[in-house]
């Protein structure tokens, strides 16, 4: 027994003091998924149309005949009167194409896709003046202008590509001693059912995370499987900022997406390149709106508004602040072979045991209508 002096205080005889205890465990949530939470965790299933189940899925996608050329001569057409043309890929032509190079315009009368070369009907059509053009120039595909009653011409055909993706198995083991199953708890009625409950929104992080980080693994016996991100399909639009991210690099990703036929919609990055896109709009640091209203700071970003439409910002912290992505997001969706489910699994010892396990994919469409930001500093 210890001997305390009088008076008694909080601090001298602690031992029959209650704990004040919450009830209610509160866990930190700062919106850890927020492209799972935009695209929808299984929303492949309808965007895409996916009516049967698999470990590797396949997306069919097909595209318009191709409009444009270039030529491969070292020495360049400098012959204006010549009507032997010699292109990169004579398979895209096909007789009474009218075709640009530079100002020139010119129709074809047949293409040999065996030599890739051309032959034109005659060099200045329609009033245009010919000219000498240089290896690599630019043909374009502009119209048509086909001699009355000739046989019918075959042109290209593009062939139907089917980029795939893995799924991933995400799972986490849950081990609860008997003991702890049956003690009262503040904040817990049941230890096994708060464990699992708890695992599912941390497996779902990594879930988003595959998005920025997955890398596709086709797996074997011995080899685990896995899901490539959007990098896997994300490959035809890019731009290096080099630095900062500027509002320039924004706009120029985003005319070269339209031009490729593409509509993007999202705009997906770290908040700390988010905040510096931020300072780009708010660099005096204190506005007045009014002699009595002062506030510090613009209204945060929300969209951005470029001259080919507007992106809605996605802040998402798992994003690497090295890169930004340009989503179209009907042709981005997250796939799941298996949903997120607790199972117990067989008792060891005085022990409850159980898992809870789920299978994902990420699906891109259409490479070309996204694109990314790369080389950003911060």
């Amino acid at each position: 027994m210890t001997i305390i002096d009088q008076p008694k205080t909080v601090y001298s005889d602690t031992t029959p003091q209650g704990r004040a205890i919450s009830d209610v465990i509160s866990m930190i949530d700062p919106r850890d998924t927020p492209l799972l939470a935009k695209v929808g965790l299984n929303s492949a299933v309808e965007k895409f149309q996916i009516r049967m189940d698999g470990y590797k899925i396949e997306l069919l996608e097909d595209e318009l005949d191709p409009l444009d050329d270039a030529i491969n001569d070292a020495a360049g057409w400098n012959d204006s009167d010549t009507t032997g043309l010699t292109v990169d890929d004579a398979s895209k032509f096909q007789d009474g194409h009218i075709i640009l190079v530079e100002s020139e315009k010119m129709v074809v009368k047949s293409s040999n896709a065996t030599a890739n070369t051309l032959e034109v009907y005659a060099r200045g059509f329609g009033g245009s003046s010919a000219a000498a053009h240089a290896d690599d120039t630019t043909i374009y595909i502009v119209g048509m202008a086909r001699l009355e009653g000739d046989d019918a011409d075959y042109g290209p055909i593009t062939d139907i590509s089917a980029p795939y993706n893995y799924t991933s198995i995400f799972q986490k083991a849950i081990k609860v001693s008997g003991t702890l199953q049956a003690i009262t708890q503040h904040g817990v009625q049941d230890e096994f059912m708060y464990q699992a409950n708890k695992a599912v929104p941390h497996l779902l992080r990594l879930v988003e995370r595959m998005a920025f980080y997955g890398e596709r693994v086709e797996g074997s016996a011995t080899s685990p499987r896995a899901a490539g991100g959007l990098d896997t399909f994300i490959t035809d639009n890019s731009v290096n900022a080099g630095g900062a991210i500027a509002k320039s690099d924004i706009d120029g990703l985003m005319e070269e997406i339209i031009m490729d036929g593409g509509y993007p919609d999202l705009l997906v990055m770290n908040p700390r390149v988010a905040n510096d896109l931020r300072g780009l709009l708010d660099n005096s640091s204190f506005v007045r709106l009014t002699q009595d209203d002062n506030r510090i700071g613009l209204n945060a970003i929300e969209r951005v508004i470029t001259q080919y439409g507007e992106l809605e910002l996605v802040m998402d912290r798992w994003c690497p602040t090295g890169t930004a992505y340009v989503l179209q997001s009907d042709k981005v969706g997250y796939y799941a072979l298996r949903p997120f489910a607790a199972y117990e699994l067989a008792r060891v010892g005085d022990s409850i045991r159980g898992e809870v396990v789920g299978e994902f994919s990420l699906l891109v469409a259409n490479d070309k209508a996204h694109g990314k930001i790369t080389g950003i500093t911060t």
